[in-house]
């Protein structure tokens, strides 16, 4: 079977922007569905042992398992996996506990801000007056969103904790989008990506054994739980990541970051249908500013 061209491999990318967001929305939505159903460090373990096992199951029967060039890179792997997997993971669903999956969408949908942003000042990547005024609008969103557009609020310093937890979250997947981008590798992307799912679920050891002495042992793990853990490894995990990675490398961390700014869209519809969620005013302002300032963001510089 001949290789696929790149002109091929761009234009998968290009549909994979549509699609990607609804990948990350569904982690979203479990996220809050599972508020009180199951702890949320061993949620995040689950996931990531589970994905790890999987891809590396599978690459072992296909003998594509390159042991030698993996404990090479085992440095950077642990790195991006405590980014990507480990900051990305449990403090998402410690924040389903006390914040709304629409919440979660919108400012997670903020990374391609901090993403242009760490861009710049880190590696110099340039930004134009849209850009910059797209970024503006953007945080400005998100900030309205965590005081509910109630300055008061911002003058009390009084935020939601789940809110808070995004925020880490979702600048840890700026981090960790740049990581992809910048730190160079001789393994393949399903190989990376196995091992960096696998180093998320150690990443979650400690805190889950934490996790399990204050709250308790696990509750029976019934069709719920085992449903949740299905959906957070074949769509939040594998759909999501390997299709992310993937635009990165055709079309540039910017540009992949853009497009999750269909995640809030999806993850407020769902949320909404699903769970019951309502449309609040500060959520529509915020909006407003994130989702233009996103577009404006994820417009590429044309040099003259």
């Amino acid at each position: 079977m001949p290789a696929l061209s790149d002109m091929v491999k761009d234009k998968i990318a290009w549909v994979l922007v549509v699609i990607c967001p609804a990948f990350f929305a569904s982690n979203m939505l479990i996220a809050r569905a599972m508020n009180g159903v199951f702890p949320p460090i061993s949620l995040a373990f689950a996931r990531w042992f589970f994905v790890g096992l999987l891809v590396f199951l599978v690459l072992g029967a296909m003998r594509r398992l390159d042991i030698a060039q993996l404990r090479a890179e085992w440095r950077p792997i642990l790195f991006l996996a405590a980014l990507g997997m480990g900051l990305c993971g449990g403090p998402v669903y410690l924040g389903g506990e006390y914040t709304t999956a629409t919440n979660i969408g919108l400012i997670y949908s903020a990374a391609p801000l901090l993403i242009a942003l760490l861009a710049f000042v880190r590696f110099g990547e340039r930004l134009t007056i849209l850009q910059s005024a797209g970024m503006i609008m953007g945080l400005g969103g998100v900030l309205i969103i965590m005081i509910k557009a109630d300055l008061a609020r911002l003058a009390d310093l009084q935020f939601n904790r789940g809110d808070l937890w995004i925020i880490l979250a979702t600048f840890s997947f700026a981090i960790y989008s740049l990581g992809l981008k910048y730190s160079p590798t001789k393994l393949s992307q399903i190989q990376r990506f196995g091992a960096m799912a696998l180093g998320g679920a150690l990443w979650h050891l400690p805190f889950m054994v934490g996790e399990i002495a204050v709250r308790g042992p696990w509750p029976e793990l019934g069709a719920t739980i085992w449903g949740a853990v299905f959906l957070l490894v074949f769509s939040a995990s594998l759909g999501a990541y390997l299709s992310y990675g993937f635009i990165v490398s055709r079309l540039g961390a910017t540009i992949a970051g853009a497009t999750l700014y269909l995640a809030p869209i999806y993850a407020a519809g769902l949320a909404i249908m699903l769970l019951g969620e309502r449309l609040e005013t500060f959520h529509l302002i915020g909006g407003a500013l994130i989702l233009p300032g996103l577009w404006l963001v994820s417009q590429r510089r044309k040099d003259i």
